[in-house]
């Protein structure tokens, strides 16, 4: 049937991007960052009150709404968010930690990848040209 088909070669498939187990770490990292951020906010939420590090105007504890009631699940999910003592000075120190817990793990992620992926060139890659550049004087 096919009078070229002998002459034709199959290519193979290469993936194109990473290694979907890179994809898996990331997303691992996504759902892992804020949690373990806000973990570590209401850890050390104490010793940032005695050391006077938290203003003072996000020492409260919010109120609900009066028109909330009318949905009585909807409070109860509020109600059980928001009903802590200086949530938002924790949700505060829960974005810096998300900042600081981020750029840590992109380091430890870029140094696991760079040590874990193949090689820039492939085999019929030529090598990387060799010039020396002479500091040019007048």
């Amino acid at each position: 049937m096919g009078r070229y088909k002998d002459t034709m070669k199959e290519v193979d498939q290469k993936m194109d991007g990473p290694h979907p187990i890179w994809r898996g770490i990331g997303c691992g990292l996504i759902i892992l960052v804020p949690i373990l951020s806000f973990a570590a906010a209401n850890v050390s939420m104490p010793l940032f009150l005695d050391r006077g590090w938290v203003p003072q105007q996000l020492l409260f504890t919010p109120q609900i709404p009066d028109w909330l009631n009318y949905a009585p699940g909807l409070a109860q999910i509020v109600q059980f968010l928001f009903g802590r003592f200086a949530i938002f000075a924790i949700l505060m120190f829960t974005v810096v930690y998300i900042i600081i817990f981020g750029g840590v793990f992109s380091v430890l992620y870029a140094f696991m990848y760079r040590v874990a992926a193949p090689s820039r060139y492939g085999p019929m890659d030529a090598p990387p040209p060799k010039v020396k550049i002479k500091k040019y004087r007048r």
